[in-house]
């Protein structure tokens, strides 16, 4: 499980060393990839009240890059610093974890994010994409030769994801690679407070997470 945290609260001088180191990484990174969209009123209210909220603030490397979250900016630098990726400017990417979800043998990215509209630009025919209303997705990006690729992602999630865990120890089939995801998923709400949360658990099966026991109250 490859998963390290570094939370508003704990350690003042760790946490001050991180901070700098993060802030040096993030000015070496620069832009790259990830093209600013114009915002919404909903996005930008969303914004407002979000940062109101200690952040999740978080460094972790694997094989030669660096993976950087602060203020729900991602970024992947290589091992020259140079930034390889960088999550989109309508985005917010609440967290994030690393490893081979699809069996490919490559690292993969899987985070969560919130943002407006229940697709990008190049939405499906006919399917309605005109709600502007920030909701919370999945994605999944991997790593090969140097750049980052989109492989899967979900429209509007009918639940926020609040918190969760993969791990890479489960059943693995011909549809499975043995990923499993672990969250904890509330309610929608105005100010996007976190209701009462459940427990879900999803495997990745083919293409996509799919859920893989009942829900189980928190």
């Amino acid at each position: 499980m490859l998963r390290i945290k570094v939370r508003a609260a704990g350690c003042r001088p760790y946490r001050l060393y991180v901070i700098v180191v993060l802030a040096a990484l993030l000015a070496s990174c620069g832009s790259a990839g990830g093209a600013v969209d114009t915002l919404t009123p909903e996005f930008r209210q969303f914004l407002a009240m979000r940062r109101a909220r200690p952040e999740i603030t978080r460094i972790e490397e694997l094989d030669g890059y660096t993976y950087a979250l602060e203020g729900g900016v991602l970024r992947v630098c290589d091992e020259t610093g140079e930034a390889v990726w960088q999550s989109e400017g309508a985005w917010y990417v609440e967290d994030y974890c690393l490893g081979d979800v699809d069996g490919g043998g490559s690292v993969d990215l899987l985070f969560t994010l919130w943002k407006s509209y229940s697709f990008g630009p190049a939405h499906p025919a006919r399917m309605d994409n005109d709600d502007p209303a920030v909701r919370c997705h999945l994605f999944l990006y991997t790593l090969r030769a140097g750049k980052m690729k989109s492989l899967w992602g979900t429209s509007n999630l009918p639940r926020p994801i609040y918190a969760f865990e993969l791990t890479l120890d489960g059943p693995k089939t011909p549809v499975s690679s043995g990923a499993v995801l672990h969250t904890s998923e509330g309610w929608y709400t105005d100010d996007f407070s976190q209701t009462e949360a459940k427990e879900y658990v999803y495997a990745w099966r083919g293409w996509g997470f799919v859920e893989d026991t009942p829900s189980v109250t928190s």
